[in-house]
């Protein structure tokens, strides 16, 4: 591990943005997203990083996005995790997705489970995909499962969707906005947070290691 990091998480943000920018639809933008996402991995394996969260789909994005945005957003998950299913065997990857997912739609849920199950053996890399997903409702799910008189972090964090995998050291957002949007909230207590301008469809290994070296300069403080 060369920079201490077992888990980064990342709000991948632009997509839209780009797309304006560039006088395309926002599909292409949310296409180019999918290749950011395909070199943010890499880039993570070479780093040694065990653990990637990516926040793919919000419960909000479900509720405010035009019908016609999603629909082309369900499609490029289908498309896009059947396309990309040989990459992913070949760099070790495993995946998981969490979130709500009972309210996307049936086509996508099978997509999403027969990925998990294609790649369940892999293990350089444990890939996270936080879809239909927001952080109160996760919490508020958490706390509805448990009945002790007893309860401490480690049981509620246990109820998590990420109760197998480490809190993030480092989360990093991409476009330029300063903000958690829902992300995890519990999970993010004491991680370091990384800003960059840099729209998600153009992030690439070479700014995954910026942030990585601004979170080697920083001295972490736990509850200071």
């Amino acid at each position: 591990m060369t920079s201490g990091i077992r888990h980064i998480a990342i709000i991948m943000d632009g997509n839209r943005r780009w797309a304006k920018a560039k006088g395309v639809v926002v599909k292409e933008g949310h296409k180019e997203g999918v290749e950011a996402l395909e070199r943010t991995v890499k880039g993570a394996i070479k780093e040694e990083i065990k653990y990637l969260t990516v926040y793919a789909l919000s419960t909000e994005n479900l509720k405010e996005r035009q019908k016609s945005e999603l629909k082309d957003l369900f499609s490029l998950i289908k498309d896009g995790f059947i396309n990309k299913l040989p990459i992913l065997k070949k760099e070790g990857v495993r995946v998981n997705f969490f979130g709500n997912v009972e309210k996307l739609p049936f086509t996508v849920r099978k997509t999403l489970e027969t990925t998990e199950k294609a790649l369940q053996s892999n293990t350089a890399l444990i890939l996270n995909i936080a879809i239909s997903y927001g952080s109160r409702e996760e919490i508020l799910q958490a706390a509805k499962k448990i009945n002790q008189a007893n309860l401490n972090e480690k049981i509620f964090s246990e109820s998590l969707y990420t109760k197998t995998t480490p809190d993030p050291e480092l989360i990093i957002r991409t476009g330029g906005q300063k903000r958690l949007s829902n992300f995890l909230l519990w999970q993010a207590a004491y991680s370091e947070l990384y800003f960059t301008d840099v729209l998600w469809p153009e992030f690439d290994e070479k700014e995954l290691k910026k942030a990585i070296r601004e979170f080697e300069r920083r001295k972490r403080n736990f509850g200071a």
